[in-house]
């Protein structure tokens, strides 16, 4: 799998064949109320007027049978419920709505208009149908489509983010690719399953560790929301359009290679790649420890590792940027290790103990992720791509993932000339903490 954003996107010309996706049945209401990432989506949507949406693309090396990718995808549909369930919405509630299996009519449609396009057109012609079609609040907004050509199929399916999160896009990808696609497979864990059995569960305790450790977190940074502490160039309330920046940190090689360094550090990778980004932000001037918020997926059961929807919680983390090696790994491979059991918690017990005291200059949040797509069901002989929906911003935000080619970073960031050279020094510092002997170097400040 491949990251990429909107602004780094390319698919090569080619005849467009959408999929038009039509009821046969009426929806009816599901008695299992949206998850805290739902809602806050959607009361996002419902102030901007906009909502975020998840690309999928996936390229055969052949001009694929259209009619054994609509079983595939009608498959798919029927296989999980998520992608048949809408919300409706009203002043105080959204009430999801869900549609029976085999109750969808997919009908392929070909764009006779579309084979004059070049890579550029073609790619902003779709993406701005994917804007067009995807929403929570209607049933059935999805987009599927495939661009044919005479040696070659790109595939792309896009869903609104209420549906799907970067897991669900591996398990959808493996089932397209030919996989877990099969019918006669068992049926997958339902999301609503794993919802209902989220909404039984006990609140939490006021005096819950995890809770207290929150706290802990937010106290420790002023009670501020963690935002990236570096000029960006916008002020409060500001915000622009966003850049993408795609960079191989390391090749497969290389990262197995890091393996090696940072096992022999007593350590693992994940907590070495937060330390290189906690250095190279100190090396551009930021602080010695450094807060973020890791977006975690909640599949804590194994066989929750087949459900299609957005299952991602919140861990915050202080990362210390030290530069004494060995130590500042283990510390940091420490913190991660309690770091993550905070996101199973959820962020409204969090708001409700400590509302009155947080405070918010920013509209995002400064958050890392990292994806280690060899672990994920991504089918291994289809290359396949990521796309996130662009809007505006104000914060910059890191995904690292990894996969057979090595290991890969995305950056989103404003796309300001402050940002640029800022980031600049960070991406600088990042390859050379990174580098085998980085993580156990003496560096030095910015200016």
């Amino acid at each position: 799998m491949k990251l990429c954003g909107v602004d780094t996107v390319a698919i090569e010309p080619g005849e467009i064949i959408r999929w038009e996706l039509t009821a046969t049945a009426g929806a009816v209401p599901v008695a299992v109320p949206p998850s805290e990432n739902e809602k806050f989506h959607l009361d996002a949507m419902r102030r901007s007027g906009t909502a975020g949406w998840l690309a999928l693309t996936l390229e055969f090396d052949d001009a694929i049978d259209l009619e054994d990718l609509t079983r595939r995808i009608r498959s798919l549909l029927d296989r999980h419920e998520v992608l048949r369930c809408h919300f409706v919405s009203t002043d105080d509630d959204h009430r999801r709505h869900r549609l029976a299996p085999g109750h969808v009519a997919v009908q392929q449609v070909r764009d006779p208009d579309s084979g004059m396009h070049d890579a550029a057109t073609l790619t902003a012609v779709v993406l701005d149908e994917i804007a067009a079609t995807c929403s929570p609040t209607a049933p059935l907004r999805h987009y599927l489509a495939a661009v044919r050509r005479p040696s070659s199929t790109t595939v792309i399916c896009a869903f609104d983010h209420c549906y799907v999160d970067a897991f669900s896009l591996a398990v959808i990808a493996s089932e397209l690719a030919g996989g877990d696609g099969d019918p006669s497979i068992a049926t997958p864990v339902s999301f609503l399953d794993i919802r209902a059995a989220e909404e039984s569960a006990p609140d939490v305790d006021p005096d819950d560790p995890r809770l207290r450790a929150w706290g802990e977190f937010l106290a420790a940074n002023e009670w501020t929301v963690p935002e990236f502490p570096l000029d960006l160039g916008l002020g409060p309330g500001e915000a622009t359009d966003v850049h993408t920046e795609i960079r191989t940190l390391m090749s497969a090689p290389e990262a197995g290679r890091f393996d090696d360094f940072v096992r022999s550090r007593s350590a693992r990778t994940y907590p070495a790649l937060l330390t290189a980004v906690a250095g190279a932000v100190r090396d551009a001037g930021g602080p010695d420890e450094l807060a973020t918020i890791l977006p975690v997926h909640t599949r804590f059961n194994p066989c929750d590792r087949s459900a299609v929807g957005w299952l991602v919680g919140n861990a915050p983390i202080m990362i210390d940027a030290g530069d004494d090696g060995g130590p500042t790994l283990r510390t940091n491979t420490d913190r991660l290790g309690d770091a993550l059991p905070l996101a199973r918690i959820g962020l409204t017990p969090v708001y409700m103990a400590y509302a009155d005291l947080l405070r918010a200059h920013r509209n995002d949040v400064f958050m890392v992720s990292y994806v280690d797509y060899r672990k994920l069901p991504v089918p291994e002989s289809v290359p396949t791509r990521q796309i996130s929906s662009s809007r505006h911003t104000d914060a910059a935000q890191f995904w690292f993932w990894r996969d057979a080619d090595g290991i890969h970073l995305r950056a989103r960031y404003p796309r300001t000339s402050t940002a640029d050279a800022t980031m600049a020094d960070v991406f600088a510092a990042l390859a050379d903490r990174l580098a085998l002997d980085g993580l156990g170097r003496r560096h030095h400040r910015a200016g």
